[in-house]
């Protein structure tokens, strides 16, 4: 059906395009700037208007730019053409701003350049692409004005080739632009266009995904081997920077590992990578070859590591120790790692295959015998170098000695699943393999006194923590009997004297003195062993004490009686919070009695003043005038310290000799703590 407009006089048409236009017909010129959107949509009706309409719709240089960037979006094949034969550069789209006032060649400067190919490839028209690159669109500096431009152009047009479901649009720029010179003179640089966008493509990103014949094509031009780049693949908080080797291992495919290190592909990196990235493991292969064996199941990677040579037991760099905040963390980030250590870290189910089931992979604890049997790995971790502080700071230093360093592959497992994952067998098949071959680590303690719980419901159920513990504890008892003594009383002392201070100063929110469950058991278990509990310290660096006289020391002689720990209030008062401070250490107190420490072992050397026993340590805060209310809540609290260490049921009052009270400087600028607003937020006289 023929369309009204073409039954109308030329005169009025063209007045209607020139009212559309927003010009005159008559003087337009090839730099004048229209916008042309409302004659496109005309031009549609007929083809009558579009034969008329096409000297306005490619007549000037934004008309052609305007069509040419609406054929990449739509997929237009005959727009493209169009305003490529009429003088519109294929390789850039010109957006102009539009404006009322007539604007002469000399002036044209308010525009933005943007790559016809990138315009086509985010709308995802690959037949508008292949036309283009067969029109001569490419990427050369020669067609922007501005180099910063072209740069970003290229970053940006590098970064969305590198996706999997543009497979095809890569192919074809690199089979098109192989022989293409980067600059259209031939005299600044050397390189073909397929080059400069290889070079800026994120090569690991493409390994990841890439077939190997395309990963031949990439590294026939120019791809680097040793290119870094960041991927959101595995699992952490942020993305990690990846090589293409280790990203080949992370996706598991031997073949492309292969060619890789055929083309060249270290599998130990170069030192130039390991300074670059001085806190991270991603970039190495070895370590993404045990991530993926623990995500699969498969150790083809992990032994094609091996075969080409790295270092099975090789750590990655030494972290910075965790901030003191950081410890109560229920998953704590170690400070180093090694292939094992990665392996255990990044397994994420211990649910193992039904009976009858076809066996597609390894479980946990065949993957972990894989280390021990057939690469060879040495189960302990390396010691990492002490930390070095500037400062001398003592609960720092037992931060540092519970949990900096590299982790025992044990306290990892225990660190991230908790003691509850003891009840899943494949879970304790694990440990029980780690800890028959040294999994523990040279030092027990560290386990011992950062493990801490009692039974308690879990949705609705209770978790028998105390029990599983005990089976694990079962487990460590042939290597706690292998000690020596001086090694077993040494053990014992740092469980008994570190396990209370993490208590109370680090560990629990409330900063109770309460050593539950899991600690008592494992107390109990290193004096089963064969410990002394009354061993006295022979050397001239330490006070002559036996373990309880001296964790009973390091309470009463910090600030736990600065109204930080315990409340002093007068007599009568009731302070809930210096009441369950009281009971929970005093608890803790008569368990060790119970099992065997004797409060009143004496300390001969000439340094011990008054205090010669726990019992003369506990009394000394009287003597000396440190507690400020007589009879009060903190004196009364520890008569029935000196109670549950004597076995009697009912405490006495201090009646032995008292200096006056005197505040220390200290106490004049500490505010005093509350409990659940039951004590009221006070300052110091």
């Amino acid at each position: 059906m023929t369309s009204l407009l073409e039954a109308l006089p030329n005169e009025i048409l063209d007045s209607i395009l020139e009212y559309l236009i927003n010009h005159d017909i008559g003087t337009l010129r090839r730099c004048d700037r229209l916008d042309c959107t409302s004659l496109s949509c005309l031009s549609q009706c007929s083809h009558f208007l579009n034969r008329r309409l096409e000297p306005l719709l490619y007549g000037t240089h934004a008309a052609c730019s305007a069509a040419l960037q609406n054929g990449c979006t739509t997929g237009n094949l005959h727009a493209i053409r169009k305003a490529v034969s009429c003088g519109a550069n294929p390789s850039v789209i010109r957006r102009y701003l539009i404006k009322d006032a007539i604007v002469h060649d000399e002036q044209e400067t308010d525009y933005r350049e943007i790559h016809s190919l990138q315009v086509a490839l985010k709308a995802g028209q690959l037949g508008a692409y292949k036309l283009l690159l067969d029109l001569g669109a490419g990427l050369t500096p020669h067609d922007y004005r501005d180099a910063k431009v072209m740069g970003s152009q290229l970053k940006a047009f590098a970064q969305r080739l590198a996706k999997p479901w543009n497979v095809a649009f890569l192919e074809a720029f690199v089979k098109a632009r192989a022989e293409t010179p980067y600059w259209k003179d031939d005299k600044s640089d050397n390189y073909s266009q397929a080059q400069a966008v290889i070079g800026s493509l994120p090569f690991p990103q493409v390994v990841g995904w890439a077939s190997p014949a395309l990963l031949e094509t990439l590294l026939d031009n120019s791809a680097s081997l040793y290119q870094t780049a960041t991927s959101p693949h595995v699992d952490s908080e942020k993305k990690q920077p990846m090589t293409p080797l280790s990203a080949a291992c992370l996706r598991g495919d031997v073949d492309v590992f292969n060619l890789l290190v055929a083309r060249g592909a270290h599998v130990d990196i170069e030192d130039s990578l390991r300074n670059k990235y001085p806190t991270g493991h991603t970039h190495i292969p070895v370590f993404m070859a045990a991530h993926y064996m623990a995500d699969k199941g498969n150790t083809n990677m992990v032994d094609a590591c091996i075969a080409g040579g790295t270092d099975i037991n090789r750590r990655c760099h030494i972290r910075v120790a965790p901030l003191p905040e950081e410890y109560t963390r229920p998953e704590l980030t170690h400070v180093c790692t090694t292939p094992l250590l990665t392996y255990l870290e990044s397994i994420k189910s211990w649910d193992t295959i039904s009976p009858g089931a076809a066996k597609q992979h390894l479980t946990p604890s065949e993957g972990v015998a894989h280390f021990i049997h057939a690469l060879g790995a040495n189960i302990p971790s390396p010691v990492a170098p002490p930390i070095q502080r500037k400062y001398c700071n003592m609960d720092q230093e037992l931060h540092d000695r519970t949990f900096a360093g590299i982790p025992s592959p044990v306290e990892l497992l225990l660190g991230k699943w908790g003691i509850e994952s003891l009840a899943i067998p494949e879970f304790f098949s694990v440990i029980k393999l780690l800890v028959e071959h040294g999994g523990t680590g040279p030092d027990l303690a560290r386990i011992l006194v950062r493990f801490e719980g009692q039974n308690e419901p879990s949705d609705g159920d209770m978790v028998d923590v105390e029990g599983l513990w005990q089976q694990f504890l079962a487990l460590l008892m042939p290597q706690l009997s292998s000690l020596d003594q001086i090694a077993k009383n040494a053990l014992l002392r740092r469980v008994m004297v570190d396990k209370a201070r993490m208590r109370h100063r680090v560990s629990h929110p409330s900063r109770w003195v309460k050593v539950r469950a899991v600690g008592r058991a494992s107390i109990s278990a290193v004096v089963r062993a064969g410990a002394d509990i009354n061993h006295v310290v022979d050397g001239s660096d330490t006070k002559p004490q036996t373990p309880l006289h001296q964790l009973i020391s390091s309470f009463i002689h910090t600030d736990c009686l600065n109204e930080d720990y315990l409340h002093d209030h007068p007599e009568g008062y009731a302070c809930p919070y210096t009441t369950d401070v009281i009971e929970s250490f005093g608890d803790f107190l008569a368990f060790l009695v119970s099992e065997g420490a004797d409060p009143l072992v004496e300390d001969t050397s000439k340094y011990c003043g008054d205090e010669k026993t726990a019992i003369d340590t506990l009394l000394s805060p009287m003597k000396e005038g440190r507690i400020e209310n007589e009879r009060g809540t903190v004196e009364k609290g520890l008569m029935q310290f000196v109670a549950r260490l004597q076995g009697v049921s009912q405490a006495v009052d201090y009646t032995g000799d008292r200096k006056p009270y005197k505040e220390s400087i200290w106490g004049l600028f500490r505010p005093r703590a509350s409990y659940s607003g039951h004590c009221l937020l006070e300052y110091a006289r």
